[in-house]
């Protein structure tokens, strides 16, 4: 099965990430992360968050992918080292040197070339298989037939991006923001120098102005089969600077994808879908960015540098006192998303809807609304955007509280006449950290010979299935009781169902971490 990696600024995308479809996920430190200003973790919450995914059987991988001084070697080489000890599943690394001594002193740890190594032909990927690269990750310029011809010619695993931003300069060897913002973005810090506004002059003439430098972002649903077939092994999604509900709804929806290319039903996808994935974020509504084999005469969006959401229609009219806007809709909106006009720089969260002077909550395509109260830069003709939905971020918040990977336990109950309630939990699914467990929790309770009505074999599985606040549930009760049997409190079953879950998790955690090596070099 093909590898969906997820990105995670914090631990709310952490747990959206996870809960919607993510196979893996990747996440920075405080510090050596190529995304600076992305919330990362210190080393409390590096353990939080590796214990989090890996207990609901999802790899992680720390970012250790910007360029390291000699004089910072040291603490690049410490913050690995602890992120081995806590049970880190790989690390990606941009620098050599560093991936160098990775690999020498932890041969256990998956060590994956960033693609700031710019590893664009399978040469590349051949140098890095020498070293003892696990993986790499190919740079986001290939085209489909550029990676299959890689991915046929190596015994590395390879790592597409597939969904999100897309740089005008090949990862690691942009130089733009160091000379114009005065910041590396090879040291994590971009000042993203290529989204501002330029005038492109011939011979003192302007020919064209505007943001002609700012790719349109990658949306890859169209190449996800070719990609499979391709033997690529992970497609990544880019974005460790987006919300929680972005990385919620672009994780859910490439898993749904990658399930359908790997099944047998034929690839067919949901338009609603791609608007989907519009809503949460684009630049210029996407493009194929170079994954097509033919050239991308597409792949610049002047207009605007940042999330332009869905367009919602233009102004009919505009009450200026009031602040009243009337559009006809090219989308449907609802109190409570939040919308956008082509001149003003802020946005706007809807408040109040009206059809025919009457207040609406919703609305449909091509129905004439007008908006109220806004007020600032509008004019007759402007463009209206819709940034975020409503409906859509509360799917999204939903998803994150809840929790939908579920690990698979066996168990069996015994009560038995005169002796303790057993209970006995091992595991029922293919994870490392589980293939061990065989937890037994007595209770202090000792079944009673039933008066009236006995204890009945429905009524202990009901209470044992009851796990739905649970990451565990179970895949098969067996139950042992004896008849004419009665408990005194059917308490006691919850509790004793509690313990051995905390005990199995417990059991996961400590098999999580690696132990110390006595010495690295």
């Amino acid at each position: 099965m093909i590898d969906l990696l997820s990105p995670v600024g914090d631990f709310e995308c952490l747990k959206a990430a996870v809960q919607n479809g993510a196979n893996s996920v990747y996440f920075g430190a405080d510090l050596f992360s190529a995304r600076a200003y992305a919330s990362n973790f210190n080393l409390e919450d590096l353990e939080k968050a590796i214990i989090y995914a890996k207990t609901r059987g999802v790899k992680t991988n720390l970012t250790l992918n910007t360029l390291i001084k000699d004089t910072e070697f040291n603490d690049a080489f410490e913050l690995a080292k602890k992120a081995y000890e806590l049970g880190i599943d790989a690390i990606i690394v941009q620098d050599l040197g560093l991936a160098r001594q990775l690999i020498k002193n932890f041969p256990d740890l998956d060590i994956h070339a960033s693609t700031q190594m710019s590893i664009h032909n399978l040469q590349g990927v051949l140098e890095l298989q020498k070293l003892g690269f696990k993986r790499v990750v190919l740079s986001r310029e290939l085209s489909i037939q550029e990676i299959e011809h890689i991915c046929n010619n190596c015994n590395v695993e390879i790592e597409c991006f597939i969904h999100g931003a897309l740089c005008i300069s090949y990862s690691g060897q942009c130089l733009f923001s160091s000379m114009i913002g005065g910041r590396s973005g090879n040291r994590g810090k971009c000042a993203q120098a290529c989204r501002l506004p330029y005038e492109f002059l011939e011979n003192d003439k302007k020919i064209d102005s505007g943001h002609i430098l700012s790719p349109r972002d990658l949306c890859g649903l169209d190449f996800i089969p070719n990609l499979v077939n391709a033997g690529v092994t992970c497609l990544k999604i880019e974005g460790r600077m987006k919300n929680p509900e972005y990385v919620a709804t672009v994780t859910r929806i490439y898993r749904k994808y990658i399930n359908l290319a790997e099944s047998d039903v034929e690839y067919i996808i949901d338009e609603n879908d791609k608007k989907t994935l519009l809503q949460v974020f684009n630049r210029g509504m996407s493009s194929s960015g170079h994954l097509s084999n033919e050239p991308n005469k597409d792949l610049i969006f002047k207009e605007k540098p940042n999330n332009m959401g869905l367009f919602l229609g233009k102004v009919e009219k505009y009450n200026k006192t009031k602040g009243y806007i009337t559009v006809k809709l090219k989308e449907p909106i609802e109190i409570g998303d939040t919308i956008a006009l082509e001149k003003e720089s802020g946005t706007y969260n809807i408040s109040e809807l009206m059809f025919k002077d009457k207040n609406i909550k919703e609305t449909f395509i091509n129905q004439t609304v007008t908006i109220g109260r806004m007020k600032g830069n509008i004019n007759l003709g402007d463009k209206i955007y819709k940034i975020s939905s409503k409906k859509l971020n509360q799917i999204s918040q939903d998803s994150i509280k809840s929790e939908n990977r579920k690990v698979k336990l066996n168990c069996k109950i015994t009560i038995k006449k005169a002796l303790p309630i057993e209970l006995k939990v091992t595991s029922a699914n293919n994870l490392d950290i589980y293939s061990n467990l065989n937890i037994i929790c007595k209770s202090d309770v000792i079944p009673e010979l039933a008066k009236n009505r006995p204890l009945e074999k429905e009524k202990v599985l009901s209470q044992l299935n009851k796990t739905n606040d649970s990451l565990y549930e179970f895949n098969n009760i067996c139950i042992d009781l004896d008849d004419g049997l009665f408990l005194p409190k059917i308490s006691t079953l919850n509790e004793l169902r509690r313990n051995a879950l905390d005990s199995a998790y417990n059991f996961a955690v400590n098999n999580i971490k690696r132990c110390r090596k006595n010495s690295y070099k």
